[in-house]
């Protein structure tokens, strides 16, 4: 049996358990694919528990949100679980059989056809139908995992009954999700089926001749005739003759796989009657590099990865990817192809969003903001400045000595000055206090200066 530190799914699941048993007043993240910050910490749909079992395997790990001839240099993994179901762009795919054709590379690729938030608030909803006073947040639960669900549809209803990728074809054709309970093939040792969360809806399916004949058919607009039905499939439902606007594009992929070398396929994992849950594909071009698939993300979804039969499952997927960098790839949209010389091409403040400028613009923000406040240190409400003290007495000299200033009457200023060293002061021998008389004799004072 593998041993697994189950350290790493503590946090996840204490907040899990947080908004189940207090009810649904609490905010839950509903972020798909994220393997780093908080929102992906307490989303059920990011995968962060298995980049968390990535970096105690001793791998390097990091987000990739562009790829790259550095990425291309750099990246012995990429882990990718797309926000959509396709189809994919096509330079996209392209750098991502350039990156295989180096050698010594693994992608996982996760099938998006699951909505593991949904299945957070199935659990939670029934278990609040066990409790007598959670009957309202039962209510609320079946509600939230209605929400989650009509957006998957919605997202599911654009599609075809079948997908292509470079690797595999994905068969949308099965009807009713369903929880698998039995399992088979070289990874299903020592592992609990009827205990784990395997859930199954569109499945990965190899290519071959006849398949692409029949997808070139599917998706070729032009056999179309002028009753609107396609000539080559008489027996077509009024839903397959509704040509999508991703037909183009995969119409262009079955023709470029027609002209290589189709993948191998091998099931690592499926249910009993052969549907994949993992499977891997080689192909003589890629060397030693492998493309392994998940059916969807029930298999390494944060939600998951709280229960033991997913652990050793991931644990096995993990085991496959080489001791280099590892980087965590998701989005609604596909990821944007550098090219050499992408620096240069940029204009204007796209400057700013590039290496390393990007790095250096958050850095003078930080400054910017301690020059703001190096300079303009007052913030927040006014203070009251301290009121002058009236008791000191030399104020009031100074406050006469202006109103005399004011008069701009020399000789009353000095018969003020007079009196108050003969009255106040009591010292008639003062020559201040002797100023009066003086002003009878002489219009100027003996005491200018």
């Amino acid at each position: 049996m593998i041993q697994i530190n189950r350290r790493i799914v503590l946090l996840f699941a204490w907040c899990c358990g947080a908004i189940v048993f207090s009810g649904c007043r609490y905010t839950l993240g509903t972020q798909y694919g994220l393997s780093e910050g908080t929102d992906a910490k307490v989303s059920p749909a990011s995968v962060s528990l298995f980049r968390n079992m990535c970096n105690a395997e001793g791998r390097t790990t990091m987000v990739v949100r562009s790829l790259s001839p550095r990425a291309m240099n750099k990246l012995g993994a990429i882990i990718w679980s797309p926000d959509s179901f396709g189809p994919h762009d096509a330079e996209a795919l392209a750098w991502m059989d350039r990156w295989l054709a180096s050698g010594d590379r693994t992608m996982v690729y996760v099938g998006r056809d699951f909505s593991p938030t949904a299945d957070f608030w199935s659990q939670s909803a029934d278990r609040f139908s066990n409790s007598k006073n959670s009957f309202q947040d039962a209510i609320a639960a079946r509600k939230e995992q209605a929400l989650e669900l009509t957006i998957l549809d919605q997202m599911r209803s654009m599609l075809r009954g079948r997908s292509v990728t470079p690797w595999c074809m994905f068969d949308h054709s099965q009807g009713l999700e369903e929880r698998v309970d039995k399992v088979k093939g070289p990874w299903s040792n020592g592992v609990d089926a009827s205990n784990a969360r395997f859930f199954l809806r569109s499945y990965p399916k190899a290519y071959s001749g006849d398949s692409l004949v029949a997808l070139e058919k599917e998706f070729d607009r032009e056999s179309e005739d002028t009753s609107g039905k396609p000539a080559n499939n008489s027996n077509a439902t009024e839903y397959d003759f509704k040509w999508q606007k991703s037909d183009a594009t995969m119409l262009a992929l079955v023709l470029s796989l027609t002209a290589s070398a189709l993948p191998e396929m091998k099931n690592l994992l499926t249910t009993m009657d052969d549907r994949p849950l993992v499977a891997e594909f080689n192909k003589s071009e890629w060397g030693n590099s492998r493309v392994i698939v998940l059916s969807n993300s029930s298999l390494i979804s944060n939600l998951s990865l709280t229960n033991f039969e997913n652990l050793v499952i991931a644990k096995m997927i993990v085991e496959k990817l080489p001791m280099q960098n590892i980087g965590f790839l998701t989005g609604k949209q596909d990821p944007r192809v550098r090219k050499d010389g992408d620096f240069e091409q940029q204009k204007g403040f796209e400057m700013l969003t590039i290496w390393p400028l990007n790095v250096i613009t958050l850095h003078a923000v930080f400054l910017g903001m301690l020059v703001l406040l190096a300079v303009f240190p007052i913030f927040g409400r006014a203070k009251q400045l301290p009121v002058k003290s009236t008791r000191d007495f030399g104020q009031h000299i100074e406050a006469v000595g202006g109103l005399l200033y004011k008069s701009q009457d020399r000789f009353y200023a000095l018969a003020t000055i007079s009196e108050y060293f003969r009255h106040v002061r009591q010292e008639p021998t003062s020559a201040w206090a002797n100023a009066e008389p003086e002003l009878q004799k002489e219009p100027k004072s003996p005491f200018k200066p």
